[in-house]
């Protein structure tokens, strides 16, 4: 069996000059047969403390204000491209309603929720490197609605009408303390871009954590959950599920996974309190 932990560590010391020489259809067969997958499984049972460092700069975040004054709509990637669809399903356009982001990165989702939804408060909550120019854009754009939570135990001082995980909760450590708060906040819970899976063995029942390659050179370790597992928690908090699909901005291959675990997808899924 192929060690990819192994191919992709070698992939990460070529020279970008020596990359360059293969044309593209070359290196896109390459990828296809030794590189075809985003994760492999690890022996650990806890995610490592130093996990997913990343930084957004002030003028990132300026530039997406600038793109978003330009176009009227939002540019910036999002794991659930119709999130705003989605909440016009449950919200008219002058309810108010609080909408908590966990995960938040992209100040040009505020400005399109603020478009559509104009009495909404936005929350935002994520690392510290994360959100640190919100707080500058908070200020010299008057951005009144916008809240910024730094401290995981702040989210719970407010009641919110829908959450939105976007493909992050996975990379929590105490994802568990997080759910166990907000399932009695909230009416609304979604998830995005989260892998989950079926299996009926019992070092299996929980999650597994499974290191990713596809950043490469940085790696980083996330969760995979049981699927039944995860949504018992939802169920015993009286919430009903509303759907689960495929998420469709990926397509992850999960065949280094198929001996023991089952049903894998890379998912969507909204819960609703009942």
């Amino acid at each position: 069996m192929l060690n990819y932990e192994y191919l992709y560590s070698i992939r990460d010391k070529i020279p970008k000059i020596v990359k360059n020489i293969f044309p593209k259809f070359i290196k896109r067969k390459i990828n296809k047969i030794f590189f075809k997958y985003y994760f492999v499984p690890t022996k650990f049972y806890d995610l490592p403390k130093l996990n997913y460092l990343d930084e957004q700069t002030i003028e990132y975040q300026k530039n997406l204000i600038t793109k978003f004054n330009l176009n009227n709509k939002q540019t910036s990637f999002m794991t659930y491209p119709n999130l705003i669809e989605l909440l016009f399903t449950k919200f008219d356009t002058k309810d108010k309603f609080n909408f908590l982001d966990v995960g938040g990165e992209k100040i040009d989702f505020y400005l399109s929720l603020k478009k559509n939804f104009e009495n909404v408060k936005y929350f935002v909550f994520n690392q510290d490197s994360m959100i640190k120019p919100f707080f500058e854009l908070k200020n010299d754009y008057k951005f009144d609605d916008l809240y910024i939570i730094e401290k995981i135990e702040n989210i719970f001082e407010k009641n919110y009408e829908f959450v939105n995980f976007g493909s992050c909760i996975q990379y929590f450590n105490n994802y568990e303390y997080l759910l166990n708060g907000l399932t009695k906040k909230s009416k609304y819970i979604f998830f995005s871009g989260t892998h989950l899976y079926d299996s009926p063995e019992k070092k299996f029942q929980k999650n597994i954590i499974v290191k990713q390659l596809n950043f490469s050179p940085n790696y980083y370790y996330l969760f995979f959950f049981n699927r039944k597992y995860f949504f018992k928690k939802f169920d015993e908090e009286n919430f009903e599920l509303v759907f689960e699909r495929k998420n469709l901005t990926d397509n992850v291959n999960y065949d280094n996974f198929k001996n023991y675990l089952q049903n894998i997808s890379y998912s969507d899924f909204l819960f609703i309190k009942k």
